[in-house]
């Protein structure tokens, strides 16, 4: 069951197995931080660059020429209007912008939802082993409770497909199309051949599971998805986020339902609808309940909030435990597009008495739990910022659909005038107030109000960059709050030595780019790269 001790980061997840060599990894997010991806192949350069006596190879250029080689082997596909701003602009993450797509759900009012990862590898005998992650957390650095289903497998010779993994081919396959800009053909012929792949891929299942009974659920493809079935005789919900229309689904169609959520989502639901709930609970408020999808991330080092989205069911003898992005609303069975696993094992083993147990001498998840008391009952949502957050999403969006340009223009001395241009229309409510725009790699104070066409004037070579920053400000009921987003746009008359001209800049000194690749390997909060792999690398530097 689930162990709140038995932690994992998303780096070792990624750890390529002891005889394999790592070739191509596709993934997906809903949020994304840009130093968070930028870590994705810097630790595939690490894991290269360790000594076979477990000390780290420390010579920047060879850390460097890695990140570069890796930066084309990763694609990472996620929701239009949420990649964040960082505080600071990392030369570094030009190596990626090949690598990070905005795309769009099918659905105009549903979004991009999934976590998944499929990672593929070679043994030197010409194997090929894949690794699928199937995540309730987005590509940042939020500290939240989520979890993790991993599964490993080998490609197996075979003509034709296996039926249980064709809804994690489609997912795959469809990505591309999902794209708001075109992907290169190599990038393309990439995908694909890792969504044929992964539908002949023998996975091995958990121990305890019926491997001829697991399989995967994707929604938002192809209409709405119905995993669960009709017989439910215990259900247990552990989601964040809740809509009204899914639990009288589950109420009707469950003996006995028990419901896990955020304090903050709990009090807007009625009660009526809570009180035909056998138990309903939160995340202790020691334990934090700040942390939802779109806010930043916790700077403390524990962890806080819960993001996790689980769903148990029993069924006479049997159990199936969902896990994955799906929350418990509307919205992510009718329109998103999200994807989770379904694990069926005995209901003794792994049911929701099981999940819900406190067993004396272990920390189990019920011990993170507190009962949610509804003669307490707070009202503590505001209609009106609710309607804000939805303005501003709606904002977003219509900033995408805008199909935005950029063209880039030599004004000799490697100065270049960057010229944003909307090919579409954009389709604004109006209480929305403001919308400014500036690359990434200047302060904000350049900003230019959005219209049909503007021009940033005079960016030096290393300002330079499809990575645009938008700012976008509403007003309703006597309130005003904005958001900021950044958009990776498809860039035109970019100078082909573009790449090679960044890395000349940051390889001008070894030590300054050895303190650079280390001050990022510290800024994971989430602690993928700690203290000692740090120190590793300081001595490997000094033997050198």
């Amino acid at each position: 069951m689930l162990k709140p001790d038995e932690r994992s980061h998303l780096l070792q997840l990624l750890r390529p197995p002891a005889d394999c060599n790592f070739s191509l990894a596709v993934g997906t997010t809903f949020s994304l931080d840009l130093i968070s991806a930028l870590m994705l192949p810097l630790s595939f350069a690490l894991f290269d660059a360790e000594k076979s006596d477990g000390e780290l190879i420390a010579d920047p250029l060879a850390l460097l020429e890695a990140l570069r080689r890796y930066g084309s082997r990763f694609t990472i596909f996620g929701q239009s209007g949420q990649i964040r701003l960082p505080s600071k602009y990392p030369p570094l993450v030009t190596f990626l912008e090949p690598c990070i797509y905005d795309v769009q759900a099918p659905d105009r009012d549903g979004v991009f939802h999934p976590k998944v990862w499929a990672l593929r590898f070679t043994r030197e005998d010409g194997a090929v082993l894949y690794r699928v992650l199937c995540l309730s957390r987005n590509l940042t650095f939020d500290r939240c409770w989520d979890t993790a289903v991993v599964l490993d497998g080998e490609l197996v010779d075979r003509s034709n497909a296996i039926a249980a993994n064709h809804p994690l081919g489609d997912l795959f396959d469809a990505l591309p199309g999902l794209a708001t800009r075109p992907l290169g053909n190599s990038r393309r012929q990439d995908i694909r051949q890792v969504a044929d792949e992964l539908r002949r891929v023998r996975f091995e299942w958990p121990d305890g599971f019926d491997a001829k009974e697991c399989r995967f659920w994707v929604g938002g493809l192809k209409g709405r998805t119905q995993p669960f079935g009709s017989r439910r005789d215990k259900s247990l919900i552990v989601s964040p986020f809740l809509s009204n229309g899914v639990l009288a689904e589950f109420i009707q169609n469950s003996e006995q339902i028990h419901l896990v959520s955020r304090y903050d989502t709990l009090v807007s639901i009625p009660q009526e609808v809570l009180r035909q709930c056998s138990s309903v609970q939160y995340l202790a408020p020691q334990l934090g309940e700040e942390s939802s999808e779109e806010a930043a991330g916790d700077q403390s080092d524990a962890l806080s909030g819960l993001h996790a989205k689980i769903f148990v069911i029993d069924r006479g003898w049997d159990t199936s435990i969902f896990s994955g992005s799906f929350n418990a609303t509307t919205n992510a069975f009718e329109r998103n597009v999200e994807f989770m696993v379904e694990l069926v094992g005995k209901r003794s083993k792994f049911g929701v008495d099981r999940f819900l147990q406190q067993i004396n001498g272990e920390t189990s998840f019920a011990d993170l739990l507190q009962s949610f008391q509804l003669d307490e009952l707070e009202a503590l949502t505001d209609p009106v910022q609710r309607q804000l957050d939805h303005l501003l999403l709606r904002a977003k969006k219509a900033v995408a659909a805008s199909h935005p340009k950029l063209v880039a223009t030599s004004m000799g001395d490697d100065a270049f005038d960057l010229a944003l241009e909307l090919t579409g229309s954009l389709a604004l409510d109006a209480s929305i107030t403001e919308i400014v725009a500036w690359p990434i790699s200047q302060l904000p104070t350049r900003a230019i109000p959005l219209v049909k066409k503007i021009v940033f004037s005079r960016l030096s070579f290393a300002g330079l960059t499809p990575l645009i920053a938008f700012k976008v400000s509403a007003q309703a009921g006597g309130k005003t709050a904005d958001t900021t987003f950044v958009l990776n746009l498809n860039l035109e008359g970019a100078p082909e030595d573009r790449e090679d001209r960044v890395l000349h800049s940051l390889i001008q000194s070894s030590d300054q780019l050895l303190r650079y690749i280390l001050f990022l390997l510290s800024s994971g909060r989430d602690g993928s790269f700690g203290g000692r792999e740090r120190e590793r690398l300081r001595s490997g530097r000094r033997a050198a």
